[in-house]
């Protein structure tokens, strides 16, 4: 697999935290945006989007690539907190409570890329 570039855009007004399967970190507060790059050792990243108020985390979602499949889910809860929009290799995708968007084709990432998400208030 090739490298991969993730950009995250938080347009909510909660901070977000990422934490990805492989140990690296990143977070955006309210209204900024960050970045984590990924060489072609990481061959199945799951990056977990946790989302705090008050310090307190209120929502969990997460976007994922290998080269057998790629997804993202904006996290699921009883008041709808949190939109998405994005890209990965130029194949868009979004979601608005609705759980686990699975991006075709299944081989999406399996050279490497870019992953862009935009996460906003629903």
């Amino acid at each position: 697999m090739g490298p991969v570039q993730f950009n995250i855009h938080n347009e909510t007004k909660y901070d977000l935290r990422v934490q990805a399967s492989n140990g690296a970190q990143a977070g955006a507060v309210s209204g900024a945006s960050t970045s984590l790059g990924f060489t072609p050792d990481d061959t199945n990243i799951t990056c977990a989007m946790r989302w705090y108020q008050d310090g307190i985390c209120i929502l969990q979602g997460s976007v994922a690539w290998s080269a057998g499949g790629s997804g993202a889910d904006d996290g699921w809860s009883t008041s709808n907190l949190i939109c998405m929009n994005g890209q990965a290799n130029g194949v868009g995708f979004s979601g608005c409570n609705e759980g686990w968007v699975e991006l075709p084709p299944y081989n999406l990432m399996a050279d490497g890329g870019e992953v862009s998400v935009t996460y906003t208030n629903a």
